[in-house]
């Protein structure tokens, strides 16, 4: 079972890792001239984020193979196993939402800030890919049947409450798709586990049946 501690652990550690690269980004951001040509620094952009998406990337996955190796509490008799390090996202996908994200520097009235902000929450997204993606292959994986489940922090959006009622998904070519689906800014901790006793403290599975039933977040 996962202590409420060690989830708690790795989503800060996460946040702290999001927060650096966020750092790295507003400075590189700084030294742009935002008052003249917006496609020069677009084109700066698509030569710097992937770039920085990779490196945090990286270290988001060996936090999330860390803590799946920790709670992988299996008898002794099965498999020996590690968690699989998922790659960063594809420098595509990065310059994809850099090319979205600054799009209200083209504007009639450019929006710098919004731009910025934009690249921010594409930043948290993408970094924490990596770490997500590892518990989900490392889960699909293992041969100890494994799923994963969803823990909501603070408010959380109706979206994610309606996965987090699902509690322990197993890692299929199905759940790919939706349950292995984040947004940005989405605070929310990947968990592996394999039944509802694998729950940390404080998931109150009813709680979020509710409120997807109602079709609304959680405060």
């Amino acid at each position: 079972m996962a202590t409420a501690q060690q989830v708690a652990s790795f989503r800060s550690n996460n946040l702290d890792l999001v927060e650096l690269a966020r750092n790295d980004l507003s400075s590189f951001w700084g030294a742009l001239n935002l008052a003249g040509n917006p496609a020069l620094v677009r084109d700066a952009l698509l030569e710097f984020f992937p770039e920085l998406i990779a490196a945090y990337g990286d270290a988001a996955a060996l936090l999330a193979a860390d803590f799946y190796d920790e709670l992988r509490d299996v008898p002794p008799s099965s498999a020996r196993y590690r968690a699989v390090l998922a790659a960063p996202p594809a420098a595509e996908q990065a310059e994809g939402a850099a090319r979205w994200a600054v799009g209200p520097l083209f504007a009639d009235e450019p929006k710098p800030a919004q731009a910025l902000a934009a690249l921010a929450g594409a930043t948290q997204r993408l970094v924490l890919q990596s770490g997500r993606e590892t518990v989900f292959r490392s889960a699909s994986t293992d041969p100890v049947p494994t799923g994963f489940a969803r823990v909501p922090a603070g408010a959380t959006c109706a979206f994610c409450t309606m996965l987090a009622s699902r509690g322990f998904v197993y890692a299929t070519a199905a759940a790919a798709g939706e349950s292995n689906s984040w947004h940005d800014d989405c605070n929310c901790t990947i968990l592996p586990g394999r039944s509802i006793d694998d729950l940390p403290e404080g998931y109150d599975l009813s709680r979020y049946e509710r409120a997807y039933a109602a079709g609304v977040g959680i405060d």
